[in-house]
């Protein structure tokens, strides 16, 4: 019975990555993309030496990406300058082989992702938790439209389980680097600094900070100051623009927007005109998340995948293919309800994994109050970390391998 059940299993798993391979990877080494190309031609536009500043000029990145799409694509750059240093080399390559060597990069960071999370928890010896966790990664939505743009969000998912781990083992050097990588490549994971800060582990909080120092002074003979000033005041404001409130972006800042900020093209509906109240409640939700996220006692694992989640959702302009990153978090908290044998907790799990991973037809034009169907993704991430933060306090997700520690309620 345990032959059957292996050889079962391997060939679901075989199957899985079939799949993943024939829908999904294939497909998206023949074509060229808005998102892959933004990094490319970023990092192109500084090989030839072009002024920094040029990354954050609409018009001429524009004309860039057509000239090297052949007319197909066009889009803006609003990433950090480290990212476009970061860059270069592939920009040596032709598009279509610098394209297909990052998918093949992508999808090795994928599977690496997995795995480390599978020894952590455990779960490397448990062939069907493998499965499963590979079924879920590769048929997410999010997943399929990271690989299909050529995003960076599946380097930044490995980035965030490299930290977790080195975290959970008090590695504060690496911890630090990983989360530093992810801040000064897309601005991300800022929330993990704070954990650090509020958990007091200052070794792990300085590397990040002396990682993010380093990756911007170390791009400053490539871009200049010029370049960072047009990213700070310009770029970087852009996020608060009209468009942010269109449900392609499920992020908590486009979700205030979308029902309380009025615009005649982008968004003719909301529950109410009210721009100001919109502001007072993205920021409202950020302090409360935040607090709940660092107040009280937190372990180590759960803590910082509950982080994770607060750098998607509190992220602005976060697409669907941003959420990848929630695999993280998601295995956590199914390890915490498995483990637990909580009801509660597995249905909450349950109910996130579907509004994170089912495609779901968002961003077609919907009623304001029909908050689950303009923002799934959202929702679910907002699930997740609420669930998380119970299991916490609830002293679930006890397993050492993963960093945790019982706490037992005094009966």
């Amino acid at each position: 019975m345990r032959i059957l059940s292996r050889t079962l299993a391997l060939a679901l798993l075989a199957l899985v990555a079939a799949i993943f391979a024939v829908r999904t990877v294939i497909p998206a080494t023949q074509r060229l993309t808005h998102g892959f190309l933004t990094y490319y031609v970023a990092g192109q536009a500084l090989r030839d030496g072009a002024p920094g500043k040029r990354l954050y000029d609409e018009e001429w990145f524009a004309a860039r990406m057509m000239e090297v799409s052949h007319g197909t694509v066009t889009d803006f750059n609003i990433n950090p300058p480290p990212l476009a240093v970061a860059w270069v080399p592939l920009a040596y390559l032709s598009p279509q082989d610098s394209r297909r060597l990052w998918i093949a990069l992508s999808v090795l960071s994928l599977a690496l992702s997995l795995w480390l999370i599978a020894v952590e928890l455990g779960w490397s010896r448990r062939l069907w938790a493998i499965v499963a966790m590979s079924t879920l990664l590769t048929l997410a939505a999010p997943t399929r439209e990271q690989i299909a743009l050529g995003q960076m969000y599946a380097c930044l998912l490995l980035f965030y389980v490299v930290g977790w781990r080195a975290y959970i083992h008090r590695s504060d050097a690496l911890a630090g680097v990983a989360v530093g990588l992810a801040i000064a490549l897309k601005t991300q994971g800022w929330p993990i600094g704070l954990l650090m800060l509020a958990q007091r582990r200052w070794s792990a909080a300085r590397w990040v900070i002396a990682t993010v120092a380093v990756g911007g002074l170390a791009t400053l003979p490539w871009v200049g100051l010029d370049a960072w000033r047009a990213f700070l005041f310009e770029a970087i404001r852009s996020s608060t623009a009209p468009w942010t409130a269109i449900t392609a972006y499920q992020d908590t800042m486009g979700f205030w927007q979308h029902l309380f900020r009025y615009d005649a093209r982008l968004n003719p509906n909301p529950l109410l005109d009210a721009p100001t109240l919109a502001a007072v409640l993205t920021v409202s939700t950020t302090i409360a998340a935040c607090f709940a996220l660092v107040v009280g006692k937190r372990t180590a694992s759960v803590g910082f995948a509950a982080a994770v989640v607060l750098t998607e959702v509190l992220s602005p302009i976060a697409e669907q293919y941003h959420y990848v990153i929630m695999l993280l978090p998601l295995a956590v908290l199914w390890h915490a309800a498995l483990r637990s044998n909580n009801a509660a907790l597995g249905c909450c799990a349950l109910v996130a994994t579907l509004l994170l991973a089912c495609p779901i037809d968002y961003k077609s034009a919907h009623p304001a109050w029909a908050i689950l169907h303009n923002y799934p993704r959202l929702m679910g991430g907002w699930l997740a970390f609420a669930a998380l933060l119970y299991a916490d306090r609830a002293g679930h997700a006890v397993h050492r391998s993963a960093g945790t520690v019982a706490q037992a309620a005094a009966s």
